[in-house]
């Protein structure tokens, strides 16, 4: 069973609008509440998908209860931890021409480290240890930036695969412990490796030496460039159709189709394929979207891999 974790879920609200105007006030065409955190939606695309996980976290407040009842209506499978302060709430406007974004993301609320035993005790805990444990997202203040070193560590000594999709010192403390995987966009990347990385060359490089760090498999994604994944057996380069700029959603479904491949114990060229298709379906899918079988399987043939050497 795959196991993901959202230290700081949060409930989106995206306002769909003509256009994004700061000059005038702006009528909403729509409103949207979706339940939020990256976790939370990797969870919820391999639901959509027809792959069942086990979504872990934790919640709090009235806007926390909101979050919950949305993702019980989804049929989600869940193991959340209740903390006194009030989860977070993010704030996404679309405008409709000119494919406009404005994304306002929180910080979270303050968690405590009883809260967060609480947390990392359901983990440890899990009668059956999960065949790939997704560690995705933020930590809210008062989290130690290597709970996701601490998490991979004991993840790996019970035979889990641990996946990493995160930044900044949660994933750099995280690479520590050597999980299997790790899915930076190129920003994130850039900000690991403390330079610029333009050339395909550049980004190679350094994804190797995380794998000489004990990192089996490095996904770089690129938006409408694609992505690159590198392990010590394979370097493949993704490349998708030019789509909207409209992201939203894309990365949390390329890590929904990564893990599919992985259960199923797939070829890596197919796994990535997977994995690039589902990110180009939450494109296709206007707004909030993640990917679906619908759109799934219109992206799958429009996405080509290159091996190369």
């Amino acid at each position: 069973m795959i196991y993901t974790l959202t230290m700081n879920p949060t409930l989106d609200i995206t306002y769909v609008v003509n256009e994004i105007d700061f000059g005038e006030p702006v009528r909403a065409l729509e409103v949207v509440k979706t339940p939020g955190g990256k976790g939370i939606n990797v969870s919820r695309a391999l639901r959509a998908m027809g792959t069942d996980s086990v979504a872990m976290g934790m919640v709090g407040g009235y806007v926390g209860e909101e979050v919950l009842d949305l993702l019980r209506e989804e049929g989600l499978i869940l193991q959340i931890a209740k903390i006194k302060s009030e989860t977070r709430t993010n704030v996404i406007v679309v405008g409709r021409h000119g494919n406009q974004q404005l994304v306002i993301r929180a910080m979270g609320p303050p968690v405590d480290h009883g809260e967060t035993e609480t947390v990392t005790g359901m983990i440890f805990r899990t009668a059956v240890a999960p065949e790939v444990l997704v560690l995705s997202g933020s930590l809210p203040p008062g989290v130690d930036p290597g709970i996701y070193r601490e998490i991979t560590v004991e993840g790996k000594s019970r035979g889990s695969k641990v996946v990493i999709d995160s930044e900044g010192p949660p994933l750099s403390e995280g690479i520590q412990a050597g999980p299997y995987l790790i899915k930076p966009n190129l920003v994130e990347l850039q900000e690991l490796a403390g330079r610029s990385l333009v050339a395909d060359k550049d980004i190679i490089e350094f994804c190797k030496t995380l794998n000489e760090r004990g990192v089996e498999t490095v996904v770089v994604s690129m938006g409408p460039d694609g992505a690159l994944l590198v392990s010590d057996d394979a370097v493949l380069r993704g490349h998708v159709p030019s789509l909207s700029d409209d992201t939203v959603g894309a990365g949390d479904s390329m890590v929904a189709g990564l893990l599919i491949g992985m259960v199923q114990d797939l070829p890596i060229e197919r796994t990535f394929h997977i994995g690039l298709a589902c990110s180009v379906s939450a494109i296709m899918n206007k707004g909030p979207g993640l990917a679906e079988p619908e759109t799934f399987a219109s992206a799958f043939p429009l996405v080509n891999i290159e091996k190369l050497s």
